[in-house]
């Protein structure tokens, strides 16, 4: 699937999964595996704003993170994700949440994106800028970089910023 960038609507951005669309895997913990789930429900929303998918990723992070933080780790990815965007050139290529076998799998962003943030919470400054640069597609990541930071601050996994 793909979400479109800004005002570039695709015909079908919440295709089905097929075989061939299976790019990479990455062993994820359960906060990265929440964090790209609600991430996915951001993105059918954008990709298809009538199926206020948003609102269920508001749901969704209620339900996974302990209260009272759900909906602010869910915020706190959205404005990740916009920053992001807003570096892109390209769509974002990602699988859809609802779909049981594509769920499984990610695209080379959604790698790109769990990577950065496994990096952002392990405190590698080189390995989390390089990959953002190749997920933001651009040399300006600090606003991007430093939205997901926040994402680990909240739940505990870092305790002072190193992006501003």
């Amino acid at each position: 699937m793909v979400f479109p960038l800004r005002k570039k609507p695709r015909p079908d951005p919440v295709a089905e999964c097929k075989e061939q669309d299976v790019v990479a895997t990455v062993a994820a913990d359960a906060f990265e595996e929440n964090t790209l789930e609600i991430a996915r429900l951001f993105f059918v929303s954008f990709a298809h704003p009538q199926s206020q998918a948003w609102m269920q990723a508001f749901w969704k992070a209620e339900q996974m993170f302990p209260a009272p933080f759900g909906a602010t780790v869910a915020h706190a990815i959205l404005i990740a994700l916009n920053e992001m965007r807003e570096q892109r050139k390209r769509p974002f290529e990602f699988r859809n949440p609802n779909c049981p076998n594509c769920a499984r799998d990610l695209t080379n962003e959604e790698r790109y994106l769990m990577s950065t943030l496994r990096a952002i919470r392990e405190g590698n400054r080189s390995q989390a800028t390089t990959h953002a640069l190749l997920l933001c597609e651009s040399d300006d990541t600090a606003g991007f970089l430093g939205a997901l930071e926040r994402v680990a601050m909240i739940t505990g996994d870092i305790d002072k910023p190193a992006y501003n």
